[in-house]
């Protein structure tokens, strides 16, 4: 299959994964026509921004990237850097989630980290562990230059700013700080949430297991539509 056709199949199949998991998780009933729905409602999303049919939702992420001067959609590191893209998840009564995915300036996966944890946090002290779990698993594998990828901009202006405080909030940025300072080079990125979407998944990801999981290369199905995804978003 061509480019555009892979985009296709792949908002097929996360739309499938979406609805599969509202049913065995959330005991939804699930009409068929839901799900060719909301694939079509993704896709003409993509070609309504970007004003084009075929490819439209691969050139309506492109567009993102360069819109207001800036590129603000997801692409591989520079040579020489990994990419860590990061996410946090909260769902009421079932504790926290994070999510991070590294990637060399090809866009290879190199290893993905799924970290559940019972306690209840506030979203953004989330993101934060998010981050934190990231730097922790880079630097025990020996990495020194890293681009870190969030969509919570509060939290990277917060890196970004080095704001200190008393807050356990503040705590958490002084250790994150604290760690990059560690590595040779270190780049903080805002990306938006349509762009984030492996570490989304990960961050999300079903059943929930308490603790830690790591993946090398190779990430569980569901996530690796993410990923496959993203690559063919890039030209």
């Amino acid at each position: 299959m061509g480019v555009d056709e892979c985009v296709k199949f792949m908002i097929g199949c996360w739309a499938m994964w979406e609805f599969r998991n509202k049913v065995v998780f959330d005991n939804v009933v699930v009409d068929p026509e839901m799900i060719i729905r909301r694939a079509r409602d993704v896709l003409l999303e993509g070609v309504r921004d970007s004003g084009e049919g075929a490819g439209g939702l691969r050139s309506a992420r492109q567009q993102r990237w360069r819109s207001n001067g800036e590129e603000q959609g997801w692409k591989p590191a520079k040579e020489g850097y990994v990419k860590l893209n990061v996410d946090a998840g909260v769902k009421e009564g079932e504790g926290v989630g994070t999510g991070v995915v590294c990637q060399d300036s090809r866009g290879s996966v190199l290893w993905g980290l799924s970290v559940t944890r019972l306690q209840e946090w506030e979203a953004h002290f989330v993101e934060a562990m998010a981050i934190l779990d990231g730097l922790e698993k880079a630097a025990s594998r020996g990495i020194t230059k890293v681009e870190v990828e969030s969509d919570c901009l509060p939290v990277v202006d917060a890196i970004r700013e080095r704001r200190t405080g008393r807050s356990v909030f503040s705590l958490y940025i002084d250790e994150i700080i604290d760690l990059s300072l560690q590595l040779e080079s270190i780049i903080w990125l805002h990306v938006s949430r349509t762009n984030n979407c492996v570490a989304h998944e990960l961050a999300h990801l079903f059943p929930r297991a308490v603790g830690k999981v790591l993946w090398d290369a190779r990430l569980p199905p569901s996530v690796n539509a993410a990923v496959i995804f993203d690559r063919n978003s890039i030209e």
